[in-house]
C-alpha cells in the first residue's frame, strides 16, 4: 500500500473511532485490514496487545495500527449488523460455558456428597438395628461419671454395673439397664422416653434427675426423685407409681411392698458428691454402706443389729479408721480392722 492508502487508513480510523464512518469507508476499511493479516496474526496480536490498548489512541505508529486491527473491524461489523467474521478475545457465549464449566465442577461434588449421605444413612440405619451393648463398671470403692451416647448424664456408685446399646439415642425408647446404684441427669427428649431397668421393673423418665439404688444383696430396690418426673412400671406395662421431685419410693423385693414418701433427697444423692450423708441410720444401714464406700467387709457383732443404735454423720474426705473412732465415740462399741475387714463389737 501506498502513504494516500495510509493516509486514508488513518482518516477512516479517526472517523470510525468517532462514529462518523460512512457504509462505503466502512466497506473499503474492512478490506483493507483483512487484505493485510492472516487470522493467526490478528489473533495473536489481538490476546497480546487488546488489554493494553487506549480507547482513543493517537494513530501515529504501524505497529498500534495493526493492534487495532481485530477491534476495528469487530467494531465495524457491529455497524454493519453483518455476518462477517469476527475475531473474539473470549471464546464465543464465554458465559455460558464458564456456567458449563461450574456445573462440571459441581456434580462430582454433588455426586461425592451425595455417596458420603448414603454411606452415614446406611451406618446409622445399621446402628439403629445393632444389638451391641455397652457396660460401664464401677469397681469396688470407687465412683464413675460419664456420658450416654443421648447426652444423660450417669454417676455409678462402687460395685454398680450399667449395661445400654451403644444405638441408644436411635432406639424409641433409650433403655439401660441397672445392677448396684446410679444417679441419672436425663437429656430431654419427649419422643424418645428413658427407661432404667431394674429388677423386674422400668423406671420411666424424661428430662429428669433421680436416683436408683439396686444392688442383688440388698432386700429393697428404692429410687429417690430431685427433679422432673419418673413412674415406676412392671413388665407388663402397668404404672404402680409416680413420683414427684422430693419423693422417694421404696420396694420390698420379697414382700413386693412399696411405700412413697416425702425424703431430704441429698440422703439418697450426696454419694455422687464425693459424700455420704446418716440422718438416725440404722448400725445396718451405716456398715452396709460403709463397706461400699471404702470397698472392706463390715462384720457386726449379731446383738448389736437388735439394738435401736442410731447414727448421724456427714463423710467425706475421712479415712476409714476415722470414721470408726466416729462411730465408737458416739455410742458404747468397738472396733478393730484386720487387713480389709472391719469387727464392730459390743464394749462389755
Amino acid at each position: 500500500m501506498d502513504s494516500n492508502h495510509k493516509l486514508d487508513f488513518k482518516y477512516l480510523l479517526d472517523q470510525i473511532l468517532s462514529g462518523e464512518l460512512s457504509n462505503i469507508d466502512k466497506n473499503e476499511l474492512v478490506d483493507y485490514i483483512q487484505s493485510t493479516f492472516k487470522d493467526h496474526d490478528l489473533d495473536l496480536l489481538m490476546r497480546e496487545h487488546w488489554l493494553g490498548l487506549e480507547h482513543k489512541d493517537i494513530i501515529t505508529d504501524d505497529t498500534k495500527l495493526q493492534i487495532l486491527k481485530n477491534r476495528i473491524i469487530s467494531r465495524i461489523n457491529q455497524l454493519q449488523a453483518s455476518p462477517s467474521k469476527v475475531l473474539r478475545l473470549f471464546p464465543f457465549n464465554w458465559k455460558y460455558n464458564l456456567i458449563r464449566a461450574a456445573a462440571v465442577l459441581f456434580i462430582p461434588l454433588l455426586l461425592s456428597s451425595l455417596f458420603v449421605f448414603y454411606r452415614m444413612d446406611r451406618q446409622i440405619n445399621q446402628l439403629a438395628t445393632s444389638t451391641a451393648v455397652q457396660q460401664v463398671i464401677a469397681s469396688p470403692g470407687s465412683r464413675v461419671h460419664f456420658m450416654l451416647p443421648d447426652q444423660t448424664e450417669v454417676w455409678l456408685n462402687s460395685g454398680s454395673t450399667l449395661e445400654f446399646p451403644l444405638a441408644l439415642n436411635f432406639r424409641e425408647q433409650r433403655k439401660v439397664k441397672l445392677l448396684g446404684q446410679g444417679y441419672f441427669k436425663v437429656a430431654h427428649d419427649a419422643k424418645h422416653p428413658f427407661l432404667v431397668e431394674i429388677q423386674g421393673l422400668n423406671i420411666r423418665a424424661l428430662g429428669t434427675s433421680f436416683d436408683v439404688s439396686n444392688y442383688a444383696d440388698d432386700k429393697q430396690i428404692s429410687s429417690t426423685l430431685e427433679e422432673g418426673s419418673i413412674a415406676l412400671i412392671n413388665l407388663q406395662g402397668d404404672e404402680l407409681a409416680r413420683l414427684i421431685p422430693g419423693q422417694k419410693v421404696i420396694l420390698n423385693k420379697i414382700t413386693h411392698k412399696m411405700d412413697v414418701k416425702i425424703v431430704d433427697t441429698s440422703l439418697s444423692t450426696s454419694w455422687k458428691d464425693g459424700k455420704l450423708i446418716f440422718r438416725n441410720a440404722s448400725l445396718s444401714d451405716v456398715a452396709s454402706q460403709l463397706e461400699r464406700w471404702f470397698n472392706c467387709k463390715i462384720h457386726v457383732q449379731s446383738r448389736l443389729l437388735n439394738l435401736d443404735l442410731m447414727y448421724t454423720a456427714t463423710i467425706q474426705d475421712e479415712t476409714l479408721g476415722e470414721v470408726l473412732k466416729m462411730i465408737e465415740i458416739s455410742t458404747r462399741i468397738k472396733t478393730k480392722i484386720e487387713k480389709r475387714e472391719v469387727y464392730i463389737e459390743s464394749k462389755n
